[in-house]
Formats: C-alpha cells, sequence, structure tokens
C-alpha cells in the first residue's frame, strides 16, 4: 500500500503554494509544535494570532527574493526534495517531525513548502552572504590593512590583548546557528545569574581557527592571514606561546550586518 506522502512525491510537479497557503502551513506548522510546550494552558490562536504567520510568511517570501536577486539561486523542486530527506535523517525529534507532517495532511507538496522551503531559503541566504566577497569588501579591506600594520610591527588601533586556548571545540555547524537563533528569538529564555568571568582563563576556540594558530603562530611576532567567520575578520600577532595557551594581539572586524543588509535589499 502506497502512503500518502509516497503518494504525493510520485505525482510531483505540483506549483509553490499561494501566500494565503503558506499562511496556513505556518499556522498548522506551529500549533502542532505548540501541542508539545509544556504547559501551554493559553489557547494557541491567542498567543498566534493570523497576523504573526502573514509577517513571517512576507518575510519568507522576500527573503526568497532577495536570494534569488543578489546571488542567483532559484529553489528547485530537487532542492527541497533534497532539504525534506536532510530533514528526515537528521531531526532530533522524530514525535514532533511526525506530528508536523501529519498537520500538513501528510501532503509532501505542504512539507517542501511549508516547512521545507522557508529554512532551506534562509539558510542558504544567510550563508551565501555571510561569505560573499562584495558584500563584505569594505571589512576585508581593513582587515587586510590591520594584517599589514602588524607585519610591519606597527600598532593598530582596536587590538585587544587576549589568551588563546590551543586545545580547540568543535565548531557550530550554520544548522545549529540557525536553530539556536530561532529558539532565543522566539521562545522563552530562562535568566540565570550572571557568572564572573575567569580573567586568566583562555579564551576557547573551534578546530579550525586553532589549526591555523598552530600552524602560523610559532615565534613571537609571527602573524596570521586573515581569518573569516560567519559575522567577522579577525587577524593575530603571536606574543607568547605555552603549551597550552597563545597570547597574541587581536584585530576584529564586523563584517557587515545581515539585517541592514536584507532591509536595503528587500
Amino acid at each position: 500500500m502506497i502512503g500518502p506522502l509516497v503518494l504525493a512525491s510520485l505525482l510531483g510537479g505540483a506549483a509553490e503554494l499561494s501566500p494565503a497557503a503558506r499562511v496556513e502551513a505556518q499556522r498548522d506548522i506551529e500549533r502542532a509544535r505548540y501541542a508539545f510546550v509544556i504547559g501551554n494552558s493559553r489557547p494557541f490562536d491567542e498567543l498566534y494570532p493570523r497576523s504573526l504567520f502573514e509577517a513571517r510568511v512576507a518575510r519568507q517570501m522576500a527573503e526568497e527574493r532577495v536570494l534569488e536577486r543578489a546571488f542567483g539561486m532559484a529553489v528547485t523542486p530537487a532542492l527541497l526534495a533534497e532539504e525534506l530527506e536532510r530533514v528526515e535523517k537528521t531531526t532530533r525529534a522524530p514525535e514532533q517531525w511526525q506530528a508536523i507532517k501529519k498537520a500538513l495532511g501528510n501532503e509532501r507538496r505542504r512539507i517542501e513548502e511549508g516547512f521545507c522551503r522557508p529554512m532551506l531559503v534562509e539558510r542558504a541566504l544567510r550563508t551565501r552572504f555571510a561569505f560573499d566577497q562584495k558584500v563584505h569588501a569594505e571589512p576585508h579591506q581593513k582587515a587586510r590593512r590591520a594584517r599589514a600594520a602588524f607585519l610591519a610591527k606597527e600598532k593598530v588601533p582596536g587590538t585587544a590583548v587576549r589568551l588563546l586556548r590551543r586545545h580547540a571545540e568543535a565548531a557550530p555547524t550554520a544548522d545549529q546557528m540557525l536553530e539556536k537563533a530561532k529558539a532565543e528569538a522566539s521562545g522563552p529564555r530562562l535568566l540565570r545569574p550572571p557568572v564572573e568571568a575567569d580573567e586568566g582563563a583562555p579564551l576557547p576556540l573551534d578546530s579550525e581557527v586553532a589549526a591555523v594558530l598552530e600552524r602560523e603562530l610559532r615565534k613571537p611576532g609571527d602573524v596570521t592571514t586573515i581569518l573569516e567567520q560567519h559575522d567577522r575578520f579577525e587577524v593575530f600577532r603571536l606574543i607568547a606561546v605555552t603549551d597550552d595557551a597563545w597570547k597574541v594581539e587581536a584585530v576584529r572586524v564586523p563584517k557587515v550586518d545581515f539585517e541592514a543588509w536584507f532591509a536595503a535589499r528587500r
């Protein structure tokens, strides 16, 4: 017997959902998620008015337009199918995922269009933005000037002395960072008392940055290449090194802010 999700996949070729249908799909998805919230005594529609989903869909559609105009990427049926397969294989909340699919009628078209398309677009847009050379040309040039000054043994404005841990930590993936940002933006947040930082403790590094420092910082005065991350460029000049840490002069140049850029492109 062919299940409804498989049957829908065999039909294929369906057009995109209309804006109104996308709003309904977003409501169905959020309602399914809400059922898993502990202590959800308030009515769903009281917490999540239709206007919230209309604004969400408007944002999602704007993101897709910017993705295509700025970076030439169009969402294709093949990409949606790959995204659905990725979610199926990697979800860490299988019960919630099954509830979402059921809320969308187990219709592959609604699942791909309502759930997978917005997630795929947001991830692709933010990743392309984060590492686009033209978008971040000005901050990259500032980082190049800072590195040149380091190499010339000059003082660089904005330099901070830091102690960096040589034992690296695994860097979060783009998906993990997006999920964390979504959770912090949309869910209740538990306030914890502030913890005083240990000023003498080395700061942690992800594995890729640590590997570069291990290769390039051998003796005092050594300068790294420009290290690019999602939100900044960094350059380090070595002051001293021990078995556990690097003491460095560090320059951090923030990249262009995504929301400001998106507002201008939108």
